[in-house]
């Protein structure tokens, strides 16, 4: 359409009155003749015409007889419901978010050059206006001189009935010379004179109203004006005085009274008694009995009807106050008006109004404080000057005790509170009014401070619904108009700004802390990190709500905001100079958006600053009044507004808030982590800033993340032109499809898109509408050709020029806000955003290279240009207005590319270096919000220095530490499983770990890992690790049931995890059965068995053994003993039926596994393992439900032939099988059992013994044995037969070759002799002789060889008896290997005639084969032997074979069989073994490792069956930890020894010292010497746990794993013991030097031991300081005496011979020391002195490693209790070793060496005086400070408190 040329509109003066309404409509009729829009812009002007909202419901309420005022807001109420987008504040629902401004809009009074018509309509509305005012003066005036000439006329009295009296009458009711109707007509007036400009040309050739006004009472005369505000403020003044609430109190409590009064039995008072409704109603009468007429109280105020007529006082009076304030905020208008005194008066009235009116109304609180009160009343009333109790009756004293009825009080004052509510409506534009009188006037200091105040507290009310429904809209409608006052004050004073902040402090305190009254702020939640999508109608989203104090907060911020300067390229130098300035005057890291006043934020930022400083400080508070505890909570909740509010566009200072807070956080955590031990900051307030750290990292996180995976792609296009579409689709961002509604074309890429979605109906459908990507593509092609620096073409745009483009729309969308309204603050909020863009401008332009293609400057000078707001006729173009769902996007974008989301790096290089800090909770917290951060983003932890500082944690110091590393990455393990590669072997090692909750922690990863991923790549290595824990005995109960519970889950429940759907599922593996088919339909539930099974193979696999796998089937399946006391007792018993039921399936499932993997297995050498590992698995079942494997014997019996291709490996192949056979043999039926023997078993398991080694060869036997002790088999069986012919054939080969040994025998006789051997004693062992029983007195020489084979049997014992005695011939070989192999075969006879181990006892076999002349590994041949015999002894006990054999013995008596389940052999073997304990103590020092391993072992066992004495074994198992060079048989020693402190606690500490004497020895034996032949005895070990070398005592594990360490008599019993080997022995005068290394050994203990308190160091120190104050000065004394008195003064300092020996020119001779005699002696002392060196290097040790201050020594008794703060102490790392070895004294030949001896002597008398020294100190300060404590007494050894006492 062609544009049409402007023409002069008219412009129309608007006055009130009915006037006006005629002059806008007949502006409006002419305007929309010419233009069909016009009706929009005539709606927006009747917008901006109508008066605040706030007053039409109580102006309405209030002066509903008014005609004027009805009359004028009849006509404007119908546009203003439709078109407003405020609603009215008295309604139950209010928008309080920032968009709720109204509708009045302040402007400059412009000066009138329209033409003379509007000048003339100006004129007459201010003639009007002042013909009006005129009136209303002069007829109050005119009531005033009446009333003065009544009262005069009746000499001063005045009559109710003449005009006078009505006159003081109406002035009483309205408390000043005003009516409420001429206050209303007034009221009317305060509306600005509005001048529509109708006919000004638009954009698009359209004509709008441009509506200015000015102010109605500047036209005025001064002297009218002048006596106008003095009368209104006579009604302001009055107003004052009233308290509607403290006056109905009074009421309330004067009918209490007389209530009390009467039922207390005395006289009623004969005053009239008045309820508060009838105070409060217009017309009301007394009633009752004692009714009197009105006026007889005497007090005007209590009469009914006394409450109504104050409440028109203070209606009136708050009309008056807003009238003066906006005659005083009127541009132009006569000085004379504002006053001070008027000023005064309206704060005044408005702070009254606030504190004692609305506060107590809308928090129902007006009640409270009355209980005192009558209470005192109620005591003087009742006393009557009596204080004796007994003088009130029991119903006196009830009323005096009984508190009166506060529901009954509240319910009064509901009266009262609801016409106070309803002025919140007036009360609002009185605010309103005192906002823009700030603006424009200049206030007292005082009466400013007083305003905030007042407008501050309104922020503490908490809304009570009891009152009123909507009584949380109405204080909302209080706050927000007090929220812009202050914001307003805070703008326009910038010399209070900082007491304003303070103030807002004590606020927090007071402010409602309830969930319902926390945040009542509300605000529309357009866009949020943890959501990407958006509301599908385009609204934005759902309304939210955040706390006042943060929206205020904010909103003050923003007010400091002032207009940036158009500096060029000097304002960048000048901020870069004010920058470096900044950095040298203040070394605190600040924020990057610190730049100067150019871009208008100074002020912003100074205030941003102090209130991140201040409330930052009161969280580290401590102790205080309104503290840290306080305000910790507080700043916690307003960093969570601050997050919700970050993404809402209407709060830019959110950012700022953010930025500064985080960087003050990270600074201070940054201090801490450096801060010295005198420095160190609170762990609350490290706690509390470390979570808000966290918060906000996270947060930013998150909204990286989300731009990162949803980001805002726009398609560049430099060309303008409509696209050709490929076809029409629906991109409508919704997500909806082409449902059957109404849907929009885009005209330029013809996309649709749902109507509703972008806000258009069917009745208003645009010619021309473009989509939001339309809009962005034009407008960025746009920009790019005007600001563009070079013409490289649109490719060459960044995205921080697209994010220019992006701020544009963002400002047009605030623009948009802030023209719909009045409200300074969101002008404000619109001018922050354009400031901060310019900052933005200024940052970039510091960086070149980050800069973009645009052209800066000319951006800068662009965006300045629009910080003064657009006029009605000046709106952004179209192409600038996008959806809500674009401007969500928009701002998501641009909060990503904020400064804060820059500072991301940062804030996560604090976490990391905090990470790596010497404080443990530093560490903890730091990990703590990490794992916030990585919740949010997880693909974080794939950044290499995260990764390398977690793994760091993984071997942290701190326990806590490592889980809360162990949990983070857990938890970043279970979102990101494909990830969890990376971190599976610091899992792994965590395993081990010696904190329980870390291992638990690991247990429940794998866990859940496992569950999430079955075929988890690590799962074998995690599940071996996992079992290999559970099987440790020194593993914590609740770590092993963790792991149990963890494997029944995974592998016994049946539902653990899903493997597919529910129903059946087709697998990919083609089953035997049906070769044809291509799958096999396989359950769930076979799926999950199949998949147990493949696990199961796995470990083994791994492993390599099955023998954890056997533990804990067994105990799932049958109990792990953990005994009664376990409350879960009931859970295993679940775990135990479960296990049982899934046994058959994953049974079935390995022989699924077994049949796959043949048919797909190439026969390789590497499938040798599988083969292993699954024959393993099913050995397993075997051994706790062999019944299941019968039917598959079939499968397996071919695999004993020993042809498997897998050489290396056939050996346990048919081992595996064997065992099986072997364990199910006895389910087999009778006809199984023949038609398996009458096959080719029996001959393939004789031939396994020829050709196998001894392993397989043992299994083969046993197997082949069972077969023939069937019960079902007969006698001569097939079996039998080939047992009895291999036996015949063995024998015979032994026999042959038993002359024929030697060390030069061939290698293949040698190897048959070994397998003749294996064999022979397998058959003894296993085959079961009947009808052989071996008598009690055996002849230990009636066994003898039988040469005749032909003569053996199995019967009568022959064979066995022969064999034993063919063994004992071989025994006696040289050769070492046959020796322990016919040892092994003697086992196996000893194990089934246990009375034979009598004969070989009494032959000296046992003793021979412990000897020191045996050779090692006959020595641990025969230690395992007896291991086996006693495992076997236990088995046959515990399983009733040996109560079987005794029943069966014919000779056994009733009373024997009654007695118990044992037979007579039972104790045989351990009775024997007992005989040589000592020898095996011995044994415990040999110098082969593998002995000392199997020693330790079978005491183990001997201990565990009670054969031998613990208090004579404790002690070679504390040596053995001294084995520093055998890990494995120190671990086995730690774990007896945990078992034996657990039966008997005490005895660890009693055998401690023997212990440590042994382990000394053990060592000196043991190790090597070194090369001067000194042996090397250490009691320290070192161990690395990542970057840490850790020093500990080999007693270390012993203490902490046992209950030592937990209770205090126990570890002050042990060290008590210890330190007994310093003392002097009583039977000797002199130190054996012998004794100097075994002390120097313990010195080490004492210094390294894990100490958890400090009172164990003290305790040290404590009997150190005692023996050397002793034994010290009495060897020093004995220097003394033989050197004499001149040399070696003991009271001196240094003397001659320590300044000697220090110079090296000691020489004996010059000291008198030349006689043997005299050196013999000084050589004794120097050995004397040496007993006392390591207690008094130990002194010093303790005392600098633990930071034990000289008092603190000196203070300690033993007596004394454990001090909670000196409880787990550790000693620092840095602390280097302690070390105490002394230089020999004495040579080889006793000859002195005098190096030696004299250092000796200086050291010694060296530490001797600093320890006096130290003494004296302590003393001296500590008699001064403490009067306990006399001075000069030194406590002596044995001293306590009860002793000075």
């Amino acid at each position: 359409m062609a544009s049409k040329k402007p023409q002069a509109s008219p412009q129309v003066a608007i006055s009130p009155g009915d006037q006006v309404i005629d002059q806008v409509a007949h502006a409006s009729s002419h305007t929309a003749s010419r233009d069909g829009n016009c009706p929009a812009a005539i709606q927006t002007t009747s917008m901006a015409l109508a008066p605040s909202s706030y007053a039409l419901d109580d102006l309405a309420t209030t002066s509903s007889s008014d005609g004027p005022m009805t009359r004028l807001f009849a006509p404007l109420a119908a546009p203003l419901s439709k078109s407003s987008p405020k609603k009215d504040k008295s309604l139950s629902h209010v928008d309080r978010s920032p968009t709720r401004r109204r509708p009045i809009e302040k402007a400059d009074p412009s000066t009138a050059t329209s033409p003379s018509p509007s000048a003339a309509a100006a004129a007459a509305a201010a003639d009007a206006i002042a013909v009006a005012v005129d009136g209303i003066i002069c007829a109050a005036e005119s009531r005033e001189a009446s009333a003065r000439e009544s009262s005069l006329a009746n000499g001063g009295a005045t009559s109710p009935d003449d005009g006078g009296g009505r006159a003081f009458e109406a002035a009483s009711l309205h408390g000043g010379p005003f009516a409420a109707s001429e206050l209303g007509r007034l009221s009317l007036h305060c509306t600005p004179v509005v001048t529509v400009d109708v006919g000004v040309g638009n954009d698009n050739g359209g004509v709008v109203a441009e509506v200015s006004k000015t102010g109605a009472w500047s036209s005025l005369d001064g002297d009218m004006l002048s006596t106008l505000t003095q009368m209104l403020r006579s009604h302001v003044t009055s107003a004052l005085g009233v308290d509607l609430v403290a006056e109905a109190r009074d009421v309330v409590a004067r009918s209490m009274e007389a209530d009390a009064a009467a039922e207390n039995g005395g006289k009623r008072d004969k005053r009239p008694v008045i309820t508060v409704h009838q105070w409060m109603m217009q017309a009301a009468k007394y009633s009752g009995p004692d009714s009197a007429p009105l006026g007889s109280l005497g007090e005007a105020n209590l009469e009914p009807g006394g409450g109504h007529r104050r409440l028109q006082v203070l209606l009136c009076g708050l009309e008056a106050a807003g009238v003066l304030l906006a005659i005083m905020a009127c541009p132009g208008i006569d000085r004379r008006a504002v006053e001070d005194d008027t000023i005064e008066a309206c704060v005044n009235l408005i702070k009254n109004h606030i504190q004692k009116h609305l506060v107590p109304a809308l928090s129902n609180t007006g009640h409270l404080g009355m209980i005192s009160s009558l209470d005192a009343r109620f005591n003087d009333d009742s006393n009557n000057g009596v204080d004796e109790e007994d003088s009130l009756s029991p119903k006196a004293k009830r009323a005096k005790t009984v508190a009166p009825n506060r529901g009954a009080v509240a319910k009064s004052l509901k009266a009262v509170y609801t016409p106070i509510l309803a002025t919140v409506g007036s009360f609002g534009t009185i605010l309103e009014r005192a906002e823009e009188f700030i603006k424009v006037n200049e206030m007292d200091d005082r009466l400013l401070f007083t305003l905030s105040a007042t407008a501050l507290s309104s922020l503490i009310i908490d809304a009570s619904p009891i009152v009123r429904a909507d009584a949380a809209s109405l204080t909302s409608i209080v706050q927000e108009s007090a929220m812009d006052l202050i914001a307003s004050i805070f703008g326009r004073y910038p010399r209070h700004r900082s007491i304003i902040v303070e103030d807002l402090f004590p606020l927090m305190l007071k402010l409602p802390t309830s969930k319902r009254s926390l945040r009542t702020y509300l605000v529309k939640k357009r866009t949020s990190a943890a959501s990407s999508s958006t509301a599908a109608n385009g609204s934005g989203g759902d309304n939210d709500y955040i706390q006042p104090i943060c929206a205020l907060t904010l909103l003050l911020i923003q007010s400091c905001v002032v207009m940036p300067s158009q500096s060029d390229e000097s304002a960048v130098q000048e901020v870069d100079t004010k920058e470096r300035e900044d950095e040298e005057n203040d070394d605190e890291e600040k924020p990057a958006s610190n730049t100067s006043d150019t871009s208008g934020l100074d002020g912003c930022d100074a205030v941003c600053n102090q209130f991140t400083s201040q409330i930052l400080q009161r969280c580290y508070r401590k102790g205080e009044e309104g503290g840290a505890s306080e305000f910790r909570p507080i700043l916690s909740n307003l960093i969570d507004d601050l997050l919700h509010v970050r993404y809402m566009i209407e709060f830019p200072a959110a950012e700022m808030l953010l930025l500064s807070l985080s960087h003050r956080l990270g600074n201070d955590l940054m201090r801490a982590s450096s801060a010295s031990k005198s420095q160190l900051v609170e762990a609350t307030y490290l706690a509390t800033a470390m979570d808000a750290f966290g918060k906000i990292t996270s947060h930013v996180a998150g909204t990286l993340r989300q731009n990162r995976e949803n980001p805002l792609n726009i398609q560049y296009n430099m060309s303008t032109s409509e696209p050709e579409p490929e076809e029409e689709v629906n991109r409508c961002f919704c997500g909806r499809g082409n449902l059957d509604t109404f849907m929009v074309d885009c005209d330029r890429c013809h996309s649709w898109y749902h109507g509703s979605c972008i806000g258009i109906t069917k009745d208003a459908v645009p010619d021309q509408w473009f989509c939001d990507e339309c809009k962005l593509q034009t407008a960025i092609s746009d920009h790019a050709k005007v600001f563009t620096r070079s013409k490289e073409g649109f490719e060459a745009i960044t995205t921080r020029d697209r994010n220019h483009v992006l701020r544009q729309f963002s400002l047009g969308y605030i623009s948009s806000i802030a023209q719909s309204s009045s409200s300074l603050q969101d002008e404000k909020t619109r001018q922050f955003f354009i400031a901060s863009w310019v900052r933005d401008i200024m940052l970039q332009k510091k960086n070149p290279d980050e800069s973009g293609t645009f052209d800066l400057e000319l951006v800068r000078s662009h965006v300045i240009a629009q910080w003064s707001p657009p006029s009605h006729h000046q709106k952004y173009h179209p192409k600038f207005y996008v959806t809500d769902h674009a401007n969500s996007r928009i701002t998501t974008t641009l909060v990503a590319c904020s400064q804060l989301s820059a500072s991301f790096p940062q804030l996560l290089g604090v976490l990391l270096r905090l990470m790596g800090n010497d404080m443990t909770s530093l560490r903890k917290l730091s990990l703590k919000a990490f794992l916030q951060v990585a919740n949010v983003d997880s693909a974080l932890m794939t950044q290499p220095s995260v990764r390398k500082e977690v793994s760091r944690c993984f071997h942290d110091a701190a326990i806590s530490v490592r889980e809360a590393a162990v949990g983070l990455v857990g938890d970043y393990v279970l979102q990101s499983p494909h990830l969890a590669v990376a971190f599976h072997t610091p899992l792994l090692e965590r395993l081990a770990d010696v904190g329980i909750s870390v291992r638990k922690r690991v247990v429940k990863i794998f866990r859940d890992v496992l569950l999430s991923n079955p075929s988890y790549g690590g799962r074998a290595i995690a599940m071996h690790l996992m079992l290999k824990r559970a099987d440790d005995r020194k593993e914590d109960d609740g770590v092993r049931d963790l792991v149990h519970e963890t494997f029944h889950t995974l592998w016994f429940n049946g539902k653990a995890f899903e493997m597919g759907n529910s129903t059946l599922l087709v697998a990919k593996d083609v089953t035997p059965d049906d070769p044809g088919n291509p799958g096999k339909i396989m359950t769930t539930a076979q799926l999950y068995s199949r998949e147990v099974a493949k696990q199961m193979v796995d470990v083994v696999k791994l492993s390599g053994s099955s023998e954890f796998l056997t533990s804990l089937v067994n105990g799932l399946l049958f109990g792990f003993n953990e005994g009664d006391k376990d409350k879960k007792t009931a859970e295993r018993k679940r775990r135990q039926e479960d296990s049982r039921n899934q046994c058959n399936s994953l049974v079935l499932a390995l022989v699924e596994l077994l049949l796959s993997f043949e048919e797909t297995r190439a026969h390789k050498e590497e499938d040798g393992k599988e083969l292993v590992a699954l024959l393993s698995v099913l050995s397993v079942f075997s051994q706790t439900y062999p019944e299941l494997l019968v039917p598959h014997i079939d499968t397996l019996v071919p695999y004993l032939k020993g042809d498997n291709a897998a050489k290396k490996f056939e050996t346990d192949i048919v081992s595996a099988v064997s065992s099986i056979v072997s364990l199910s043999s006895s389910h087999f039926s009778s006809v199984e059992l023949a038609r398996l023997t009458g096959g080719g078993l029996p001959t393939d398991l004789v031939n396994i013994a020829y050709k196998f080694p001894p392993a397989a060869v043992s299994s083969a036997v046993e197997a082949l044995a069972n077969l023939a002790n069937h019960p079902d088999a007969i006698a001569g069986s097939t079996q039998e037969k080939r047992l009895l012919n291999m036996a015949v054939q063995f024998y015979t080969y032994l026999l042959k070759n038993k002359d024929n040994l030697g060390i030069n025998m061939k290698k293949s006789m040698r190897d048959n002799v070994r397998r003749a051997l294996s064999a022979l004693g397998s058959i003894c062992r296993f085959y079961v002789c009947h009808d052989g029983c071996d008598s009690h007195t055996l002849d230990p020489n009636g066994f003898s060889i039988i040469t005749d084979v032909k003569l053996l049997r199995f019967s009568g014992n022959v064979l066995s008896s022969a064999c034993f005695a063919l063994f004992r011939i071989y025994l006696e070989q040289e050769d070492e290997s046959t020796k322990c192999l016919a040892l092994r075969a003697m086992n196996g006879v000893f194990i089934s005639r246990p009375r034979l181990v009598l004969a070989a006892e009494q032959l000296g076999i046992i003793t021979s084969v412990l000897s020191e002349a045996a050779p090692p590994c006959v020595q641990i041949e025969s230690l395992r032997c007896w291991r086996d015999i006693l495992l076997a002894e236990e088995k046959r006990i515990e399983s009733g074979a040996a109560k079987e054999k005794m029943q069966a013995q014919k000779n056994v008596s009733l009373s024997k069989r009654i007695s118990g389940d044992q037979d007579g052999d039972s104790c045989i073997s351990g009775s024997v073994l007992t005989k040589h304990a000592d020898r095996l103590y011995e044994l415990t020092l040999s110098k082969n490792e593998n002995v000392r391993h199997m020693i330790i072992d079978l005491l183990g066992h001997l201990l565990r069956q009670g054969l031998i004495n613990p208090m004579a074994t404790v002690p070679y198992l504390l040596a053995v930890q001294g084995d520093v060079e055998s890990p494995a048989t120190r671990s086995l020693a730690l774990t007896l020894l945990i078992n034996e402190g657990e039966k008997r606690p005490d005895m660890l500490r009693q055998r401690i010292c023997a212990g440590l004497k042994q382990a000394f020895y053990f060592q000196k034996k043991v190790y090597h010497h070194d090369a001067s032949g000194v042996p090397r005895v250490t009691a320290l070990l070192t161990r690395s746990d990542g970057p840490r070398v850790i020093t500990e005592t080999i007693f270390d594990a012993v203490i902490k794993e046992s209950a030592i360490q937990n209770k205090r008599a126990h570890r002050e019993g042990l060290l008590r013991g210890i330190i007994s080997l310093f003392e002097k022995d009583p039977d000797s005068e002199n130190t054996s030097i012998d004794q100097l290394p075994l002390l120097a050994f313990a010195s080490e203990i004492l210094a390294h031991l894990p100490y958890t308190a400090l009172n164990d160091p003290l305790l040290i120190i404590y009997h150190s300081s005692c023996i050397t104050a002793l034994d010290g000065q009495s060897i020093i004394n004995q220097f003394a005496e033989l050197l004499g008195g001149d040399l070696c003064d003991p009271n001196s300092g240094e003397d001659d011979l320590e300044r000697a020996t220090k110079k090296g020119i000691f020489d004996p001779k010059d000291f008198g020391l030349k006689s043997k005699k005299s050196t013999d002696l000084f050589g004794q002392l120097c050995v004397n002195a040496c007993r006392i060196l390591p207690l008094l290097q130990l002194k010093n040790f303790l005392r600098k490693a633990y930071n034990i201050s000289e008092a603190r020594m000196t203070e300690y008794v033993p007596s004394e209790k454990e001090r909670s703060h000196e409880k787990g102490v550790s000693i620092s790392d840095s602390t280097p070793a302690f070390s105490c070895n002394f230089d020999p004294i004495f040579d080889m030949e006793q000859r002195i060496n005098w190096h030696n001896a004299s250092k000796i002597y200086l050291s010694f008398r060296l530490l001797m005086r600093d320890c006096d020294a130290e003494d004296l100190h302590v003393d001296t300060e500590e008699s001064k400070k403490s009067p306990k404590r006399r001075s000069g007494h030194k406590r002596k050894r044995g001293d306590s408190d009860d002793d000075e006492q």
